[in-house]
């Protein structure tokens, strides 16, 4: 039985997944780990990508992210689950598996990664900084930074709600209850085309939607928002 499953949500990756998935080998080296694939209707090579690296594909239908992460989970056999978003970059080394692991057994009730982005500039450095704060001094592990739990603990909060948006607040928030949330310090380095057309207008578009949140509105109606074409 692998030790470790990762599992990668994914929706025309092709040209992410080939190098993520040679990264995770590297990171998990010397560690049991299997893949598992949860591919929401790719028109691309996406699936043929996953499989070529041994994966197990899961396929289910688009537009929401925290049923592709609870299906995941519910296919998964590992005693840890690492949830990685499809176009990240892992900069680490080759015993990041195990480091991860030693983090959930010397106390941590879950664990992620120091968020960073390739693209340059002011506006990305001021949106990682804001990111690992939030995830070291809030308890909040968005997406990007690859939440790391144990299964046994993920199963007792409930795992991802079957949500289209919020899934990671949500998940986090709980995990946080149970105690401490470490953030290792290596670097992941997320992909940065959401917002490379209009990122402030991106930005404050994604803190209103934690603002309405926050003030109740269902994940269901964020999502109509989130994904509704700015002109």
């Amino acid at each position: 039985m692998p030790v470790i499953s990762i599992i990668i949500p994914t929706l025309n990756e092709e040209a992410h997944l080939h190098l993520l998935l040679g990264e995770v080998a590297q990171a998990c080296a010397g560690v049991s780990y299997e893949l598992v694939v949860v591919d929401a209707a790719s028109q691309d090579r996406t699936v043929a990508i996953a499989r070529e690296h041994g994966a197990r594909v899961v396929e289910t239908v688009a537009g929401n992210r925290g049923h592709q992460l609870r299906l995941g989970a519910q296919h998964s056999q590992g005693q840890y689950l690492w949830f990685v978003h499809a176009d990240v970059q892992l900069a680490a080394q080759s015993d990041l598996g195990q480091r991860l692991i030693d983090a959930l057994e010397t106390g941590a009730v879950a664990a992620c990664l120091r968020l960073a982005y390739a693209a340059p500039g002011f506006f990305y450095r001021f949106l990682a900084t804001s990111s690992n704060w939030r995830a070291r001094h809030l308890g909040l592990i968005f997406g990007d930074q690859s939440l790391f739990v144990r299964r046994t603990v993920y199963q007792q909060v409930g795992g991802f709600p079957d949500v289209p948006l919020m899934e990671d607040w949500i998940l986090s928030r709980k995990l946080a209850r149970r105690g401490l949330l470490k953030q290792l310090p290596d670097r992941i380095i997320a992909s940065s085309r959401k917002y490379d057309r209009h990122p402030w207008r991106v930005h404050f578009k994604l803190m209103w939607i934690k603002v309405l949140f926050i003030c109740g509105v269902s994940p269901q109606k964020l999502a109509q928002i989130y994904y509704r074409k700015d002109r």
